[in-house]
Parts: C-alpha cells; structure tokens; sequence
C-alpha cells in the first residue's frame, strides 16, 4: 500500500491520458494482457478498468474536486484510485461493495459492504456515515455480475444490477448531477435505457479504448438527473 501511495503521489492529476486503438489481441486468452493491462501493471493501479473511468471522464469531465462520489461495486477499486485524485481531499468518498473490503487509511473514503439489492441495508450503513440530508453530486459503477459464462443470463443479471442503481439514485443523487453506469448491451438493454429515460434528462453510450474488443460492456453516461 506505501509503495502504491508513493507511485500515485508521483502522479500529475488531473493526468492527460491519450487514448488510441489497441493492437489487436488473441481472443482466445482468457486474461488479455494487451497494452492496458501492461500499463496498468506498470503504473501500480488495480485494473485496467482505471483507464476507462480516466477516458470517460476526459471526453465528458463529470466529476469536479468539490464533489462527493460514491462508487457501487468498487472492487478491486481502480475507480477509487482514479477519483481519489480527482476529488478534494475534504469531499466525502463512499465505496460500496459486495465483497470485504480492506480498510483504506483514507480519512474521506468510507466503506460499505452491501448487495446493491438489499436498499435497506444500504440505506441504514449510508446514515450511519453521512452527514444528515447528504445526497451525492455523482454515482459512478463498474458494477458486473458474477459471470455464468451464459452471455443472455449474464446480460440480463446485468441489466437488473444498473436498474437497482437507478432506483438508488431517485434518493441519494442530486437533482441535475449524473451517474456513470457499466452494463453488458443484448436483448434486455432497452429495459435499461428506458430506467435511466425516466430519470435524466439525456443518456450518451460509451465504450472506452480499454475495453476489450470482445467486450459486450459499455458505458451509459446518464446526464442531468430530473
């Protein structure tokens, strides 16, 4: 963890990132250690996945340093590594999980761990760690489910996930703020779409350079929240 926190340290934020098409990969890997994956293991960041919230937020600048985050299904939190140097060290930072969480000596990133499914579970450990009334300027997720392997049922398991985070965001977002979402796009997409329609203003998809090629994920950038 020191040695993490020395190499993050020695970071520019916010860091210019140039974004360019991948050399292609054998697909037949189950780990694909293209050039992401080699850069993220350089850099000392958890995941390649790192890249594409830094990508996103350099196409669309949605968080600011005076923001409050919250981070659904963090792990193995390279999100974290990303808004942490984008956010004031005085905004509040919450991290949701499914799994244990190690303890972060983040005074401002607070840990829960949590089925996004279980709202009020959620909604107790929220109280116990937010100031009283505190909603949050932006939601960002990296969230996937357990993979069966079985693209439809996983796709589906996806979609359900994000739509949980939109009911989510009808009480702990902001009015006008945004949310970053990750989902796998098949036959039960625009049940999604039509969540996130109900509840902001506009919707963009988005799919990183460091998404993998055979990757059906993508990235739904819901703006303006009505």
């Amino acid at each position: 963890m020191a040695k993490i926190n020395r190499i993050e340290n020695r970071q520019t934020w916010p860091m210019k990132i140039w974004f360019h098409r991948k050399k292609k990969v054998q697909r037949w890997n189950f780990v694909v250690q293209d050039e992401y994956f080699q850069k993220a293991k350089k850099a000392w960041y958890r995941a390649r996945s790192i890249y594409k919230l830094l990508e996103i937020q350099q196409r669309f600048g949605l968080i600011k340093p005076d923001f409050s985050v919250i981070d659904i299904w963090a792990a193995p939190w390279s999100f974290l590594q990303a808004i942490r140097n984008i956010v004031s060290k005085d905004n509040l930072i919450v991290w949701v999980d499914l799994k244990e969480i190690i303890p972060l000596n983040y005074p401002n990133v607070k840990t829960i761990v949590c089925d996004i499914f279980d709202y009020e579970k959620l909604t107790n450990e929220l109280n116990k760690i937010l100031p009283e009334n505190h909603i949050f300027d932006i939601i960002t997720s990296d969230i996937a489910p357990n993979t069966t392997w079985v693209f439809d049922v996983d796709q589906y398991a996806s979609v359900e996930l994000n739509i949980a985070i939109c009911e989510f965001s009808d009480k702990f977002l902001k009015k006008w703020w945004d949310m970053i979402l990750k989902v796998f796009v098949g036959e039960d997409f625009n049940d999604l779409v039509m969540q996130v329609k109900k509840r902001f203003l506009n919707m963009k998809t988005y799919k990183p350079m460091a998404c993998r090629d055979s990757s059906h994920e993508e990235y739904i950038i819901c703006l303006s929240k009505k």
